[in-house]
């Protein structure tokens, strides 16, 4: 049976990470040696608490020992109240001094196998040309799941984002800081309607991970969570422009791409240029694939999809 547990870890002073933990009874033991350690570099909002129901099914198949690491500031928690945001090379340099220097002893493993989630893909190829040769050895492979990598502010909703932080983005904070004030039954009404709204549907495959509503409670609740969370996808429309071919090259063997369909923050255009991108380096049998699922970008949301994505890592981390 799979246990789960949340921690808190002060990355550097005044700033926190939030560990999501899930391991079998079998994985903590003294003699075991787990196969595989797996580590989540979440999307934004990289609320660790999504992944929840994703890490749990993963170490239920894998039989191997999951960690979820949030983006720094990407959290609520009944003590820590306010923080200041980090861009997102601060985001890549904490997710380095975590595996570095706290991922600790609690597993013994063989292998390290990354779980990027859409800019989490970003942190984790800059990761790999930035973390110690060490640790770089013992990761084995990175799954990149709807790959924001490249050009994000010429996609459709990068380009709304974008906007909102070039000429809006003091409405929005001020918005988010209102919306504080709100009674918990005003707020908890905004996010039922934002999630009918937008998944409103009832079928197998859009049933929603189980407390979601509590998790969107909490993040409205806390000022200094939204503001990291817009401030860094805000320096993401900056950032994130040129493909980092380089560090693709070199890794080429621990990479596996998954796109999506529709995915509006990775078109399919992107796609069809990393296929031909792979044809020009002559390397055409390049793990690079194209969903045919119909899977959501925020895939982690949903139990399915969550499922489907952790069958296909399972089925992949040989």
């Amino acid at each position: 049976m799979s246990s789960v547990r949340y921690e808190i870890c002060e990355i550097d002073p005044g700033h926190y990470l939030k560990i999501l933990k899930c391991h079998s009874d079998e994985n903590v033991q003294i003699e075991t040696v787990n196969k595989n350690l797996y580590i989540i570099i979440p999307g934004n909002p990289g609320i660790i608490d999504f992944y929840e129901h994703f890490a749990i099914d993963l170490n239920k198949k894998t039989n191997c020992p999951v960690i979820g690491i949030s983006h720094t500031g990407h959290l609520y928690h009944d003590s820590i109240f306010s923080w200041k945001p980090k861009p997102v090379i601060g985001q890549i340099m904490d997710k380095i001094k975590f595996i570095e220097k706290h991922l600790g002893d609690e597993y013994k493993y063989e292998n390290i196998i990354l779980l990027g989630h859409s800019i989490g893909c970003y942190v984790i190829i800059e990761l790999l040309e930035l973390i110690g040769q060490e640790f770089n050895n013992k990761i084995k492979k990175s799954f990149l799941f709807f790959p924001t990598i490249e050009r994000m502010s010429t996609t459709p909703n990068g380009k709304v984002l974008a906007f909102l932080s070039d000429f809006l983005s003091w409405l929005v904070y001020f918005l988010a800081f209102l919306l504080t004030f709100f009674p918990n039954k005003i707020r908890k009404q905004f996010i039922k309607f934002g999630l009918n709204n937008r998944h409103g549907s009832v079928n197998d495959d859009s049933i929603l991970i189980d407390g979601i509503e509590d998790i969107l409670l909490k993040m409205s609740q806390n000022y200094s969570c939204f503001k990291s969370c817009f401030y860094m996808g805000s320096n993401e429309m900056k950032i994130v422009t040129n493909l980092n071919k380089k560090v693709i090259e070199k890794n080429l063997d621990k990479l596996y791409f998954y796109y999506g369909l529709n995915d509006k923050w990775c078109p399919v255009d992107f796609y069809h240029e990393m296929k031909q991108y792979m044809s020009e380096i002559d390397r055409e049998n390049a793990n690079v694939y194209l969903d045919q699922l119909g899977l959501e970008h925020a895939f982690v949301i949903f139990k399915k999809q969550c499922e489907i994505i952790s069958n296909l890592v399972q089925n992949n981390s040989a």
